[in-house]
């Protein structure tokens, strides 16, 4: 025996109607308030001062990002005494790209990998300055510069917080007719004896629409701000192959994080024959990641060097020492 039949039709018929009711005067109500709002003189006022607070708040956060993250990582500032090589490195790349010299940090990350913090901090993993050769980690060093001079942190905090006060304006305004649906579509499945869930109650399609519409606004500003920092990554690439001496060092370098990053492999995997072992991404987990996938990168990046001129893979293997 179903739900639906145990209860008492009467019962049931007064509270369907009840909900038809609230959820009519929860239409009225809202479509006055949204009307209201969307026809103030006062909305563009309204919609300039949240979007002017949305990034003075996003330049606040992007000021104190980087001391915040230092502090939670484990990181040594890299003297120049430890890794003159690194430092030359940096030397050449500031002067060439106009930039500020950043300050150099080291840390023990797990995992090969390089990231630029703020507007002038750059971090080196320790696994990845003896994973590389000279020109190779030059190359990584060249791409995360990229980052500092288009000031890639920055614009990303401010988008991510437009972003942020678009959905919640969107959604102030969803709110109030999701709920009016709902009550809607459950008075009208105890009117006419339905359930009030499953694919035989009153507006079950629609309800799981406005369900997936609700979700669609809550990652779409993840989505946007992924594809956003995806075509960032490509354009860092495309800065570094064009200021490098040579620029196929960084497809080197990408090919040798992607193998070293693989379970099972280790900081020595660019030794040993090379093996597909990549997993095809699905489309959700393309659309939600940061970087594009790193196959992707290096063709680009050995396009790129073919337009320079520059042609040769090989490169002989040379330590760099931290002392």
């Amino acid at each position: 025996m179903s739900l639906s039949s145990r209860r008492p039709r009467g019962l049931a018929v007064l509270i369907g109607v009840w909900l038809l009711v609230i959820a009519g005067v929860g239409v009225l109500i809202a479509s006055q308030a949204i009307s209201a709002l969307l026809t103030s003189s006062s909305l563009p006022s309204v919609l300039l001062f949240a979007g002017s607070m949305a990034l003075v708040f996003g330049y606040l956060s992007y000021r104190t990002s980087t001391k915040r993250l230092l502090s939670r990582l484990p990181v040594t500032a890299l003297s120049q005494s430890r890794a003159p090589s690194i430092h030359a490195s940096v030397d050449r790349l500031t002067q060439r790209m106009r930039l500020d010299r950043p300050e150099i940090y080291t840390a023990r990350l797990g995992q090969p990998n390089a990231f630029a913090l703020g507007s002038g901090t750059l971090v080196i993993d320790h696994s990845l300055v003896r994973l590389l050769t000279p020109t190779e980690l030059e190359g990584v060093l060249a791409h995360e510069f990229a980052h500092l001079e288009g000031y890639d942190s920055l614009l990303r905090m401010l988008v991510m917080s437009i972003l942020r006060m678009v959905t919640s304006f969107v959604l102030v305004m969803l709110v109030p007719f999701v709920v009016v649906v709902f009550l809607g579509c459950w008075g009208l499945s105890l009117v006419v004896d339905r359930p009030l869930r499953g694919p035989k109650s009153v507006g079950n399609g629609f309800r799981r629409g406005v369900i997936r519409l609700v979700i669609g606004l809550l990652i779409a500003p993840t989505l946007a701000l992924q594809a956003y920092s995806r075509r960032r990554e490509y354009a860092a690439d495309q800065r570094a192959v064009a200021i490098l001496d040579d620029p196929l060092a960084l497809a080197r370098a990408l090919k040798k994080i992607q193998r070293a990053s693989e379970p099972g492999w280790g900081l020595f995997s660019w030794l040993l024959p090379t093996h597909d072992r990549q997993t095809e991404q699905t489309p959700l987990e393309r659309a939600l990641a940061s970087h594009p996938p790193t196959d992707e990168r290096i063709s680009r990046v050995r396009e790129a060097a073919s337009a320079t001129g520059t042609s040769s893979e090989t490169s002989h293997w040379r330590h760099i020492e931290i002392d």
